[in-house]
């Protein structure tokens, strides 16, 4: 049965900004296995940076909220069985709250974990890295360009975990936030791991930090952003994501995603099916935080490892082997729903039509095909500098196709006068 729920109460220490954007998620997951699963989903949790408008789901079985803010919905699915959920998320412009956190919190975010360790080698590194420095802003920038400079974005990953990727010097969001979090965690820095999505249509998995300095409280640091800005800005070039430079991703995001879940190693309600003998069960493995880890049947020391947005288990002792995405995360779907969302269908629309014409013409040679490619070009590159998205290259490429526009329709009409 899907049911409207109420949005839950902010944090009391957080500053609510004014709503700037609303966004759409939606989400399903179908239990594809022989057996029941056990179902762990995250909702969209209150920051200063997102708000929960509404929200559409099925009922669980059970729901909780956790200290830090998460609240997550329990469900058992029988085989073939469905969770739809739909959530309207408001994006919000507005500053953290300066005051200062609690005993709890702040022990709470510098802890010690097995994705984020706090040890001596990582103080030592950390130590090192900001050794001329004395203010805490100024060390998490140091940190900051320190990611930037030796480690490089890469994706997929063959583990995930703060030691694989200080030997590999590659890896994806993931990697660099935990390392970033536990370099910021051995300088008694509170950090944060977000764990979310970009608002630009199916999956587009996200993962960041937050560092909380006093007297500003919580600020974004995005490390994979700003290294992927900065070294391979190619990969962004067409895409939806409004790019910042990268030393704004120090303090600052585009507003263009949203939070599934705060933070890693979240011990669930109910608790996490124990297996009998580890390692004993012939499901497929993946090595993470230095252990053998088989998603779906594993828990980190009783721990779900982080929210993305779910996580799950499998009763079924048969193996099922994980095909997509969908049976690992559930399929999501994040969309803006304002005026923005206007501009990304003309670019859909004009860019699939500029890539007909372009094609038509290189094979065929028809010359109106070449005549009418400029203005579906022009609406393309437009739609970019209205969204403000590498606003410098596509204004100077909408004022050439603009041009060209302009003097094809002028030829035309000429030959009517």
């Amino acid at each position: 049965m899907e049911v409207a729920t109420e949005t839950p109460v902010p944090f009391q220490s957080r500053k609510v900004g004014e709503v700037v954007k609303k966004v759409h998620y939606s989400f399903k997951y179908e239990n594809q296995t022989s057996d029941n699963v056990q179902v762990w989903l995250a909702n969209p949790p209150e920051t200063y940076a997102q708000s929960l408008l509404s929200e559409e789901k099925r009922t669980p079985e059970q729901e909780f909220k956790d200290d830090i803010g998460n609240r997550i919905s329990y469900y058992e699915l029988a085989p073939g069985e469905e969770i739809h959920a739909s959530y309207h998320v408001g994006l919000q412009e507005g500053a953290a709250a300066s005051s200062p956190l609690t005993n709890e919190e702040k022990e709470r975010y510098t802890r010690s974990t097995a994705m984020i360790p706090v040890n001596e080698d990582m103080e030592k590194m950390a130590l090192g890295i900001t050794k001329k420095s004395s203010d805490d802003k100024e060390k998490a920038w140091l940190l900051f360009q320190h990611m930037i400079k030796h480690y490089t974005y890469k994706f997929p990953v063959k583990a995930r975990g703060v030691a694989h990727f200080l030997q590999a010097k590659k890896g994806d969001c993931g990697e660099y936030s935990f390392l970033y979090a536990s370099l910021c965690r051995s300088l008694d820095i509170p950090c944060r791991v977000m764990v979310g999505a970009f608002a630009m249509g199916k999956h587009q998995a996200h993962v960041w930090n937050e560092v909380y300095l006093e007297g500003e409280g919580w600020i974004p640091v995005d490390t994979s952003m700003a290294y992927t800005v900065r070294k391979q800005l190619w990969r962004f070039f067409f895409s939806s994501i409004r790019t910042l430079r990268w030393r704004k991703y120090f303090g600052q995001t585009e507003n263009q995603r949203i939070v599934f879940s705060i933070d890693t190693e979240h011990v669930p309600t109910p608790f996490y099916p124990k297996e009998e003998t580890k390692g004993s069960h012939p499901y497929e493995t993946f090595p993470l935080a230095g252990e053998s880890f088989a998603w779906g049947k594993s828990s980190l020391h009783g721990t779900i490892p982080y929210f993305q947005p779910m996580y799950f288990y499998y009763q079924a002792e048969k193996p099922h082997k994980l095909k997509r995405t969908e049976e690992a995360l559930g399929s999501w779907e994040v969309k803006e729903a304002d005026k923005l969302k206007g501009l990304l269908d003309l670019r859909k629309v004009s860019g699939y039509l500029s890539l007909f014409l372009a094609i038509t013409f290189l094979f065929t040679g028809w010359e109106i095909a070449s005549i009418l490619f400029p203005f579906p070009a022009f609406a393309y590159c437009l739609s970019f500098w209205m969204r403000r998205e590498r606003p410098l290259f596509f204004s100077v490429a909408s004022g050439f196709f603009g041009v060209i526009s302009l003097l094809v329709t002028l030829g035309f009409l000429s030959e009517f006068i």
